[in-house]
């Protein structure tokens, strides 16, 4: 097949695959115009047909009006690259996608496990269906189920006061404070001290350590001994 440049009237040799490659679009090698090849496109050859068909298989080009009759070679014409996107169109659609993620899973929220990595992380989006539930705690259920208040065996002055607790609920939770009052014969109170978990435990706890249910905690508080004698005492949950 042969097509005719319609600025130089050079006579070009093409396959189908050229006029296929880029939708018949080319660029004249002799003169650097780009046409449709499909316009101006025939089967014969105007003259010097056996001429052109040698040159066209050794791929030699010839420009014509020249010593030879042989077509001129045919460069496609290139495609313009795609414009690329600009940033700010990038940050739309990174956004696009993660508002999208967050839909599906609020969607199936109900397939997302709460202790997944996932779930943490749309907690921390604060994605609605994934808030972070609320540290259980209840200083009702913690009960005390011995108690004992004494002179310090070996040190004049310390009273100690030993009691173990535990946690009635059926949640784990976090240790409380203990609110300790000490009282005289007549019932009157002698002094009065907030305890931290840290106090009694000697230690402190990390932030995820909770009391676990059932579990009993022993505790043993030392008091400079009042004035006057303390003969009962009040502990509290906080």
């Amino acid at each position: 097949m042969y097509t005719l440049c319609p600025n130089c009237h050079s006579v070009h040799a093409l396959t189908a695959e050229q006029l296929t490659a880029h939708e018949g679009q080319v660029r004249c090698a002799h003169c650097g115009a780009e046409f449709n090849a499909l316009a101006r496109l025939s089967d014969d050859y105007p003259s010097s047909e056996q001429d052109v068909r040698k040159r066209s298989e050794t791929n030699e080009p010839a420009l014509l009006g020249s010593d030879s009759d042989a077509p001129a070679m045919l460069m496609p014409a290139p495609v313009p690259a795609p414009p690329t996107a600009g940033w700010p169109w990038r940050v739309l659609l990174g956004l696009l996608a993660l508002l999208t993620a967050i839909n599906l899973a609020w969607t199936f929220r109900g397939s997302v496990a709460p202790d997944s990595d996932l779930a943490r992380q749309l907690q921390a989006w604060s994605v609605p269906g994934f808030e972070a539930e609320p540290i259980y705690r209840d200083p009702s259920r913690m009960h005390l189920i011995a108690r004992d208040i004494h002179a310090h065996p070996s040190r004049s002055g310390i009273l100690v006061l030993s009691a173990t607790f535990t946690n009635l609920s059926d949640r784990a939770q976090p240790y409380p404070e203990l609110a300790v009052t000490l009282y005289d014969s007549n019932n009157q109170p002698l002094a009065a001290r907030l305890f931290s978990a840290a106090d009694y435990l000697q230690r402190t706890p990390t932030a995820k350590e909770l009391m676990g249910s059932r579990e009993q905690v022993p505790i043993l508080l030392e008091f400079a001994e009042p004035a006057m004698q303390a003969t009962g005492f009040d502990l509290q949950f906080r």
